[in-house]
């Protein structure tokens, strides 16, 4: 793969080049998204667009009723950039969220549900985010560390799911950048296993030529 990379590297335009590395530097692993049984493409694909824009770059969906597909017109290729993790039970999710360090709070009206501004920062954390209708599952709910709401003052007491993830996702975001020490962002190795999957979609047939390279 090193010299893969080396070719593609070379490919890669210098104003590209900066781009990545702006962005890359600048991605999130401290703070991920969890989805649970979305219906809509659209409301799948507006989470993953979302995502990609604030930095986010592991989105965990749980499958358990409802396949999770989305849109390439909506996402605009924001989908190609991201870690995307399927799982087909909440408790596969929630299992590998903890093996990584994750607390997990999910989006739902509770009586004992956080503000969003107050939930916990400094360990890694995970928003679980459920179906249209139904909402979090009895079982997603039952492996959270808590719930979370976002505060509001006008007669609308609840917000479509792709706007609520991305109010949500926007506040932890920017609070794990200014108040972790590490800024929430993704660790050396990682950044580098990423640049690996980054560099053949940042060129015209980058894919063949790992491909071949590999042979």
């Amino acid at each position: 793969m090193e010299r893969a990379e080396e070719i593609l590297r070379a490919a890669v335009r210098p104003r590209r080049w900066a781009k990545i590395e702006a962005v890359l530097h600048q991605r999130l692993g401290a703070v991920r998204a969890v989805v649970e049984n979305l219906h809509h493409p659209h409301n799948a694909s507006a989470v993953l667009r979302t995502c990609e824009a604030l930095g986010i770059q592991h989105v965990h969906a749980v499958e358990t009723a409802e396949d999770f597909t989305f849109s390439r017109r909506i996402t605009l290729g924001a989908h190609k950039w991201l870690t995307l993790h399927r799982h087909e039970t909440f408790a596969d999710c929630a299992a590998e969220l903890r093996a990584a360090g994750f607390c997990l709070y999910a989006a739902m009206l509770d009586p004992e549900a956080k503000p969003l501004e107050e939930l916990p920062i400094q360990e890694p954390l995970a928003l679980v985010f459920g179906n249209e209708k139904q909402g979090v599952s009895a079982a997603a709910r039952a492996a959270c560390d808590g719930a979370f709401i976002i505060p509001m003052t006008g007669f609308a007491q609840s917000l479509n799911i792709s706007v609520a993830a991305a109010v949500s996702l926007y506040s932890v975001a920017r609070r794990a950048r200014l108040e972790r020490a590490d800024g929430g962002l993704l660790d050396a190795a990682e950044r580098a296993r990423l640049l690996e999957t980054w560099l053949p979609k940042s060129v015209a047939c980058g894919s063949r030529v790992v491909r071949a390279l590999r042979k």
